[in-house]
């Protein structure tokens, strides 16, 4: 056991995976880990790098996804200094935007980037002033000792730093120099201009760097999504208006003139419908409608976007916006598509990034060590493959769940599916009436997961229950979510509750259900959808690359949203569950070999029979009529 794990007991699995953390750590090379709920990877994670770190003077940066993720990281420090008697100190760093006292929280990251830098320049913000000025104040360097002396949530920085009027971001940068943990999200790292910035005003180094990425079956997606970028006539139009408040008269005609050129090449476009489009297509149709040079044009533009945030009150310019873009717009093709689209009223265009090993290579071939973990990190290739981790410094390892597999029962249907050609009412109407079914056994709450918001309602409606249905619906805010799950627990032990929500939504990947909170977990087809441009040219460029486009681009991403959504189930070694697959596909050999190698479902046209054993407390094995696959 490492000098500094946080627990006296170590549970099963989580030793073997601590002591691969020491490993790669003392060769400085990487670990890929597929490690499940309950194996406590946060806890082995961190007393291992904690205790290099200190060893060997290098900065563990934890990585996440999602702010909520924070907080166990935080917690574990604070238990490794507490429990050790070792001083760690730690800064907790989310977006600069979500702790920015302005109020800027409708803005994109680029229009409040954009908003802060002119903000900064012309010494506008009494935040940074009173933070910084010619050097770190004297209030600010007070708060900076209180984040050093032990390790703060973020919550805790933004209170001390509210008290004074300072700068948050600035605060935790001061403080980070100092730190040996730096709890931050993956924009921090994976972005490249972030992370020039990032480095430069901490003081370290990507070679003295310890990263821990968690969920890191997230990161090729918000790797893509980080490198993506767009605009539209609707940004051009409110641009154009800019210009003419500025007395800029000629620029906004120009801009509302490249507005007519977009619907010029979307002409052949319906609504609703979008096309490929080559980079010097954009160009040339901008140097005609401006008369001017292409990079001259761009200037203009980023040029009238500063002067627009220096307006009293102003947060955002679609200006600068459209500046940064068309400067993206020229960049690679490689790894990269481009492609227009329009609805009734608008044409938007986009550079789309299909390569997140464009960022992260360069990024884990510089780092120290890194270790990139998540409970459903399968097949682990595919992630080395996609990241373009070094293959001589890679290890892949995959852990058994440590929960008792008697406590969960797995279920295969066959004979459902929601593949297109079978999305009929005869379909719907045989999902609602297994689902039905198994609700009604079920003692307490359920989740039905669905692949879309669209199934969702042509199935949901259809099933009848004794349980409350609650519906999840697009773009709900936290505190709706917050009260879905309040409503939960009230009904855990009072019949229950039947949630119905969506694959790869906040509540089958961002929420916990801790407490045996579900009983069951019935996943209602897989989330594939009809390949749209981006995901097309996605497979194609996979295809190119690794030869396994349809695997890479297409089923293996859509089985993890899938089997994120059957993990909310079981949570702890105590809880104890059923899991229902509701699709035909999920045995066939492409999407089985997407499963943990300790997943094993039994496949049953008759789920009541088990689900009923199951819930007698009964072994599942021992009746009749299924198969374990």
């Amino acid at each position: 056991m490492v000098k500094y794990f946080p627990y006296q007991s170590v549970r099963s699995g989580q030793s073997e995976f601590m002591n691969d953390c020491e490993e790669v750590l003392r060769k400085a090379d990487i670990l890929v880990a597929h490690a499940p709920t309950g194996i406590g990877k946060t806890a082995a994670v961190l007393s291992a790098a904690v205790e290099h770190s200190v060893e060997r003077q290098k900065t563990v940066f934890f990585l996440t996804p999602k702010h909520t993720q924070h907080t166990i990281a935080v917690d574990t420090v604070r238990r490794i200094g507490e429990g050790h008697n070792v001083k760690v100190s730690l800064v907790d760093i989310i977006g600069k935007q979500w702790m920015c006292p302005h109020r800027v929280r409708d803005l994109t990251s680029r229009e409040f980037n954009e908003f802060c830098r002119a903000q900064k320049k012309d010494e506008l913000c009494e935040y940074y002033n009173n933070t910084r000025r010619a050097k770190t104040t004297q209030k600010a360097q007070d708060t900076v000792a209180r984040i050093l002396a032990k390790p703060l949530h973020n919550g805790e920085v933004l209170s001390a730093c509210s008290l004074d009027k300072l700068c948050p971001y600035e605060v935790l940068l001061e403080a980070g120099r100092k730190a040996d943990v730096v709890v931050c999200d993956y924009f921090h790292i994976f972005s490249p201009s972030v992370r020039r910035a990032f480095f430069n005003k901490l003081g370290k180094t990507l070679e003295d760097s310890i990263l821990v990425v968690d969920e890191a079956h997230n990161l090729p997606d918000r790797i893509r999504s980080i490198m993506s970028h767009r605009f539209g006539t609707q940004s051009l139009e409110r641009a154009s208006k800019e210009a003419s408040t500025m007395n800029l008269r000629q620029l906004s005609k120009e801009l509302m003139e490249i507005g007519k050129s977009l619907k010029k090449l979307a002409r052949k476009i319906k609504p609703r419908q979008e096309q490929y489009v080559e980079k010097d297509e954009l160009v040339t149709e901008i140097k005609r409608a401006v008369d001017a040079d292409y990079n001259e044009f761009v200037a203009d533009v980023e040029a009238l976007g500063i002067e627009v945030l220096k307006l009293p009150g102003r947060y955002r310019s679609y200006s600068a916006n459209i500046a940064r873009f068309l400067e993206e717009w020229v960049g690679q093709d490689i790894g990269f598509t481009r492609i227009m689209d329009k609805d009734e009223h608008h044409v938007s265009i986009s550079r789309r990034c299909l390569d997140p090993s464009l960022s992260c290579a360069e990024v884990f071939n510089a780092a120290y060590s890194s270790i990139l973990m998540s409970g459903t990190l399968t097949p682990l290739s595919m992630y080395t493959n996609v990241l373009g981790l070094p293959v001589n410094r890679t290890m892949e390892r995959a852990y058994k769940s440590p929960f008792p597999p008697e406590n969960r029962l797995c279920l295969l249907v066959p004979g459902l599916t929601t593949k297109y050609a079978e999305r009929t009412d005869f379909m719907y109407n045989k999902y609602a009436s297994t689902i039905s079914s198994a609700l009604s056994i079920i003692p307490g709450n359920a989740a039905v997961f669905y692949p879309s918001y669209s199934l969702l309602a042509d199935i949901g409606g259809r099933i009848r229950t004794q349980k409350e249905k609650i519906f999840e619906r697009q773009e709900m805010k936290k505190d709706e979510r917050l009260t879905i799950y309040n409503r939960l627990v009230q009904l855990r032990n009072d019949g229950g509750g039947a949630l119905m929500a969506v694959q790869a939504g906040s509540f089958s990947e961002g929420l916990d259900f801790p407490d045996n909170m579900l009983d069951a977990v019935i996943i209602v087809g897989l989330p594939l959808e009809r390949p749209n441009l981006e995901t097309q040219a996605l497979i194609d460029y996979y295809d190119f690359k690794f030869e396994r486009g349809w695997d890479f681009g297409y089923i293996y991403p859509a089985m993890n949203r899938a089997l994120q959504a059957a993990g909310r189930c079981i949570r702890s070694e105590t809880d104890r569950g059923a899991i229902l697959l509701l699709d035909e596909r999920f045995k066939w050999g492409n999407y089985r070999k997407c499963f943990p190698t300790d997943f094993e479902f039994i496949v049953t046209e008759q789920p009541q029979k088990y689900l009923q054993r199951f819930f007698a407390g009964k072994p599942a094995a021992s009746e009749g009529g299924g198969f374990v696959y």
